[in-house]
């Protein structure tokens, strides 16, 4: 970097400090990535010189095992799926509980039979005063092995190949994230080096952007959907990579638009004042979010840029810097007051050797090692590993879209403020120079301006095998994601006991000031009881369902 401070002279460094691994081209029509080898990986570039991809070479495949004998099922015993759950022989009412315990209208009870040495699932969808009666009649099916409610599921991970390699993702919670906010409304500025508008896992994710270049590092035209370096595409995979498309990568907000800026040249380098124009454009384009994975000196310019495209609404998140081993010196834009400074951790929730500390550090993401889209042009897999905190600073992106999504008229200090009390302690306790306010936390922050469902736990139970005429007790406690207690909040119990075959008791109660519903009930004989939050605007419905399997008295 420049040591003169005179703005027409300083240039902007994009990414010094971080490290690119490429991963080795996924085989074709092949749903899962080849392994690799890392080697040679490359330690984080000093500020001022490049960073070069160390490529990944593919082990080469093995030889094939021999087959080894095919494994029977002991004599005269029916396999583990063909035999009977105790879903065929309980109560009625007990396998009924948990879909009438959710208010539903029409209940989907599910029967699965072994018919010409193979399970066969069949539905019949009924009136909910009807279920009870429609398990009991399936139980008795021939060949019936077991009998349930049918509820409705969806993904627990993406299947994009390379999910597993993407310990940020996880840290995150990035499909629970993706399943509470649709982000398709939100436009994210990538002002950086340019996207690659050709790469496969950003198909359909960029809108026009624009190109501010001095014509010597090539022109001022263009849309922005051109990345000679590979940073920028790097960023925009982080934020919006399309996920669950059984390839590559997955983005934190998928769904989310990427507008490209291109500011930046093929070395990862641009003048302050293309930067300034690339923020105005964004906020005169309707971006609600600016990634700035950039940084530099003090500037009046992009100073003022920022500031304007806060009063058009806009909240501009950047990257603290790479540079502490050089200085720690203070990087700009992420030290203005109205842009959201983020730090870099590691997989094991520590600060990144790299990473820059500063009273300016407001809050700390994933930021090593992170993989994400890179121009196939320059890796032929179109993946690379790359650390920084410009590899954190869209992580931060990605989440105030989400808060954006759900609320869209958060400002900057209210989307810092929420960032701030949501995130998860690191550090000296309280906030400090390193994580800031800590690590970022994409549901809780988004919890406190979209209602989830109520976390429901038990407490107080003293046995789930309970000896028979005794009482069982036990007590469920409601809170919301972020543990603020639902009080006085309506709550429905449902209890279905074997011994009363066909029927089941509910009471509609409310949490205490604690957020408690008590149960307890003498025990006959085993008894599902279900637990029903019906919902508030702190949060929304959700339930949990035990089983108490009574004993003999000795």
């Amino acid at each position: 970097m420049p040591s003169s401070k005179d703005p027409s002279t300083m240039q902007t460094r994009a990414r010094a400090g971080v490290v690119i691994v490429a991963l080795a081209a996924l085989a074709p029509a092949v749903g899962s990535p080849v392994a690799v080898h890392a080697s040679g990986v490359a330690p984080a570039v000093a500020a001022g010189a490049s960073a070069h991809a160390t490529w990944a070479r593919p082990f080469a495949p093995g030889p094939a095992p021999a087959p080894g004998p095919a494994l029977a099922p002991a004599e005269g015993r029916p396999q583990g799926w063909a035999a009977r759950t105790t879903s065929v022989t309980s109560a009625p009412g007990a396998v009924a509980a948990p879909a009438l315990a959710t208010g539903a209208s029409r209940i989907r009870v599910v029967t699965t039979r072994v018919v010409s040495g193979q399970p066969v699932i069949s539905t019949a969808t009924v009136p909910a005063a009807q279920a009870v009666g429609a398990v009991d009649r399936a139980q008795d099916t021939p060949g019936a092995v077991a009998v349930t409610v049918d509820t409705r599921v969806r993904a627990t991970a993406y299947n994009d190949p390379l999910r597993p390699q993407q310990w940020s993702l996880s840290a995150l919670g990035g499909e629970t994230f993706h399943a509470r906010v649709s982000t398709t409304g939100v436009t994210v500025a990538v002002v950086d080096t340019g996207v690659d508008g050709s790469h496969p896992d950003l198909r359909g994710v960029l809108v026009p952007g624009a190109q501010f270049l001095e014509p010597s590092a090539g022109g001022t035209r263009g849309a922005g959907a051109v990345d000679l370096d590979g940073h920028g595409t790097h960023v925009a995979g982080i934020i919006a990579a399309v996920a669950h498309n059984r390839l590559g990568i997955a983005g934190l907000a998928p769904g989310t638009r990427i507008m490209p800026i291109r500011v930046l040249d093929a070395n990862g380098e641009g003048w302050s004042s293309d930067i300034a124009r690339g923020i105005i454009h964004a906020a005169n384009r309707g971006a609600k979010v600016i990634n700035l994975s950039l940084g530099g000196t003090r500037d009046a310019a992009v100073d003022k840029a920022v500031q304007y495209a806060n009063a058009k609404g806009a909240v501009v998140v950047a990257a603290a810097g790479n540079e502490r081993a050089q200085g720690n010196p203070v990087t700009y834009p992420a030290a203005y007051a109205n842009v959201i400074g983020v730090a870099a951790t590691t997989s094991a929730r520590r600060a990144a050797p790299y990473s820059n500390t500063g009273s300016y550090v407001d809050i700390a993401a994933p930021g090593d090692r992170i993989v994400s889209t890179y121009p196939r042009a320059m890796v032929r897999s179109g993946y690379v590993r790359m650390s920084g905190t410009s590899m954190a600073a869209p992580a931060v992106s990605a989440a105030v879209a989400g808060l954006k999504a759900a609320r869209p008229t958060l400002t900057t200090s209210q989307v810092q403020a929420l960032l701030s009390r949501t995130a998860a302690d690191l550090g000296t306790r309280g906030r400090d120079n390193t994580y800031g306010a800590g690590l970022l936390d994409p549901n809780k922050a988004l919890c406190t301006v979209k209602a989830c469902p109520a976390a429901l736990t038990w407490s107080g139970v003293r046995s789930w095998a309970p000896v028979v005429g005794t009482m069982a007790t036990g007590t469920v406690t409601a809170r919301t994601v972020n543990g603020s207690v639902l009080a006085n909040a309506p709550v429905r119990t449902c209890w279905a006991m074997s011994h009363l075959r066909g029927r089941l008791q509910c009471s509609d109660r409310r949490t205490d000031a604690a957020g408690r519903v008590p149960t307890s009930f003498t025990v006959r004989s085993t008894t599902s009881v279900t637990v029903r939050f019906l919902g508030t605007s702190a949060a929304t419905s959700s339930s949990t369902t035990v089983t108490y399997r009574p004993r003999a008295a000795r």
